[in-house]
């Protein structure tokens, strides 16, 4: 084996190991406040370098979810407040 095919091979392994720890950390990022997750539960978004989370229409744009969820996004954060006494 080569000096450059070794260098190659240490080199994609390392790439592939710092990509798989990048995704499991984005996976997880920010969004793990009780609002985030009723908003991903109910069909919104949360983006987890952020932990912007929507639901419905927010400042004239569509965020995903519904709007009128007939109190889906009240009721879950009342349910996980709930859980946490």
């Amino acid at each position: 084996m080569t000096h450059s095919s070794f260098a190659t091979i240490i080199l994609v392994t390392t790439a592939y190991y710092l990509s798989a720890l990048g995704a499991a950390v984005a996976a997880e990022g920010k969004c793990t406040s009780i609002q985030a997750q009723c908003a991903l539960e109910i069909g919104g978004s949360c983006d987890p370098k952020t932990g912007h989370w929507c639901y419905g229409p927010f400042q004239g744009r569509n965020c995903g979810g519904s709007p009128h969820a007939g109190g889906a996004f009240s009721d879950c954060v009342s349910r996980k407040l709930a859980g946490r006494k």
